[in-house]
């Protein structure tokens, strides 16, 4: 199986795990918002360097003519390798249920999250026009940013940056 690529410098399954990956018809494509593909996009475009979400995908490609594939999705699901940084189906026991992971309307990319912060907040407008509504306060983001389109208490021309019970700062134009 070949990689789906959702934009310029990303693929499907570093925003899906890979039981739905490969356990439905449209490898779980239809379950994500597609801006949030476009989002994550902009950032790396931003950033001018690799980005990742997912990283499962090089342990499948190793294993994949080694391994029986339901084995291969278990060693994935038990290892450190990050498979829930984007959709989160009900296999996955991290976040609230009502988290924008298990809407399809979230991603955490990897790296330098005040970094990433300080790129979304340069370019809020623009993000904004994307559909990006909150991001999670990076004082509990450490190597990684939230970054969501789910539609939560916000407000027009801003995005909400959140903690786990409340709003920390509204980034506004």
């Amino acid at each position: 199986m070949s990689r789906i690529k959702v934009a310029k410098n990303f693929y499907l399954d570093e925003f899906i795990d890979p039981h739905t990956y490969f356990n439905t018809v449209d490898h779980g494509l239809s379950l994500m918002d597609p801006r949030v593909f476009e989002i994550v996009q902009l950032l790396r475009d931003h950033y001018g360097k690799p980005i990742y979400i997912n990283n499962w995908w090089g342990y499948y490609s190793n294993y994949k003519d080694k391994l029986p594939l339901e084995k291969i999705i278990s060693n994935i699901e038990k290892s450190n390798l990050h498979k829930w940084s984007g959709w989160r189906s009900s296999r996955c026991k991290i976040g609230a249920s009502s988290s924008a992971h298990k809407k399809g309307k979230a991603a955490d990319p990897k790296g330098p999250q005040k970094t990433f912060f300080s790129i979304v907040k340069r370019n809020a407008e623009r993000f904004y026009a994307l559909g990006l509504r909150r991001l999670e306060d990076i004082s509990i983001t450490i190597g990684w940013l939230h970054m969501d389109t789910l539609e939560r208490n916000t407000r027009p021309n801003s995005i909400r940056v959140v903690d786990r019970v409340k709003c920390t700062q509204t980034i506004t134009w």
